[in-house]
Order: structure tokens, then sequence, then C-alpha cells
């Protein structure tokens, strides 16, 4: 319990900010975040009807049930991962959406609970891009093997997406250090991988983008492979860290830093590299 739980961790200034934002974004506005989101069924239903004005009516495929559904199972994890890889790299590369997502990386000790030390701009922003990508990809599968293709589910959730999250993708955002390397290395993102993405170190800045999945940073260059041994690494933004102390902070400084990215005669915030 010791090893899982440290005082050192869990009762840090961090860890008591995570779990305050967890509560504020977790229960109080998710009734706010799916009031906005544009919806995946929306983006499918759109999508089937563009192709249908392309290329006409569907005549679906008559593929084996269990056949259909594993492709989509693979094929919908895979649109998941590309939107959150999307997503993650704007809020990286883009500076004035770096200020909203440094709410995030401004945590120096790493619990379950960093998972929603979020900004709610955020949130949004990752909501419908995920909705977006899955329910483009969900149209197509259903223009080509009719309402059939839906994934295998586990608790109303992607099969390979909630293993993932049931057995080692809670503690991405821990200080359990667990390395993979290899072809494992390469297309799945330990929870050692993401420990990196948080490191300070200017080699580990904007790496490890992907969710479950690391193939996608494989593939468009933006992944570091953790070492074995837990390597000697130190979490947030430095002096900026301390910017965000509060949920009042956490909220309201992003959009001053922000707004001073994109509005015409503001004097430039500083974004890392």
């Amino acid at each position: 319990f010791a090893t899982l739980f440290p005082r050192r961790v869990v009762l840090s200034e961090s860890s008591k900010l995570d779990m305050r934002l967890w509560v504020v974004n977790g229960l109080v506005l998710s009734v706010v975040y799916g009031a906005v989101s544009i919806g995946g069924v929306s983006c499918r239903d759109l999508t089937l009807s563009l192709l249908g004005k392309a290329f006409g009516a569907p005549a679906p495929l008559s593929w084996p049930a269990p056949v259909v559904m594993g492709l989509a199972t693979v094929v919908l994890l895979l649109a998941y991962e590309l939107a959150y890889w999307f997503g993650h790299y704007l809020f990286h590369r883009y500076a004035f959406l770096w200020e909203f997502h440094k709410v995030h990386h401004s945590a120096e000790t790493m619990t379950i609970f960093t998972e929603l030390r979020q900004h709610p701009v955020e949130i949004l922003a990752f909501i419908n891009v995920i909705a977006l990508f899955t329910g483009v990809a969900l149209g197509g599968l259903t223009y080509v093997f009719g309402p059939g293709a839906q994934p295998f589910t586990l608790l109303n959730g992607n099969l390979l997406l909630m293993a993932f999250l049931l057995t080692w993708g809670h503690l991405r955002h821990s200080h359990i250090w667990i390395a993979y390397r290899g072809l494992a290395g390469r297309l799945l993102q330990s929870p050692a991988h993401h420990q990196l993405h948080h490191s300070d170190n200017p080699a580990h800045w904007d790496k490890n983008l992907g969710f479950s999945l690391a193939v996608w940073d494989w593939l468009f260059g933006t992944l570091v492979i953790p070492q074995y041994k837990r390597e000697d690494i130190t979490f947030g933004v430095g002096e900026e860290s301390r910017e965000f102390r509060s949920i009042a902070d956490s909220f309201l400084t992003p959009f001053v830093k922000s707004w001073r990215h994109i509005a015409p005669k503001a004097q430039p915030a500083t974004k890392r590299a």
C-alpha cells in the first residue's frame, strides 16, 4: 500500500489540486461537456449521407458478423488514437493552445487523478475531435458493411480500449515505472511512455502523444521509447507550474496567456520549444 500510495505523492500540493480538478471536471461540468459535443452518431450519419450522395445508395458486403465486428473494433480504435494524437499534437504545436494544455503538464507529481487535471477548453476540444474522427470512421464502415459494423464492446466501450483502461492505462499518470521496448514499445503506450511525455527534459517535449497506442507516434516521428530501468526525470513546467495552484488559477490563467498570443498587439507569451 505504501508503494502504491506513497504519502509524498498522494499528499503533495500538486496531487491535491489534481483531486479538486478531478471533482470539478469529472462531476460538476460533465453535463456541460456533453451538451456541447458534436456527437459521434451525428458525424456517422453525416458521413453516410455524404457517401450516399457521392457514390449512390450503399450495397453492404455480406461478410461474417464476427469478422466485421472485429474489423470495426480495430478500425475504430485506430481512428480514436489518430484523433487523440492529432488533438494532442495541436495543443503542443500551437502556443495559444499550449497555454490551456499547460495546466495538465504543470503537475509536479503524477497520480491517477492527474488524468483530469485539464482545462475545460482542452476537454471540449478532445471530445469533439475524437467524435469527428470515430464518427467518420464508423460512417465509412456502416456504408461498406451495413449497420452491423459495430465494435465488440466491454462496459459500453470499444473492447480494446477498455482492455487498456482496465489493465495498465490508469498507470499512465503515476509514479509506477513500467516500460515497453522493442516492437511492443512501438505499438503500445506503456506507463513509462507517458511519464516521459510529462518530463521537463527538452529531449522529451512534444513526444509520445498517443493514448493507448504508440503506432501514430512511431509513424509521425514523435515516439521516444523508455528504458527498462527508471529514468531520472522530473515533472512539471518549471517555474510556470507555480501559476496553477488553485482551480481559479488553472481555469482563468490560460485564457489570459492565450490571448497574448492571438491579440494583434498583445505581448506574446513564452512557449517552450
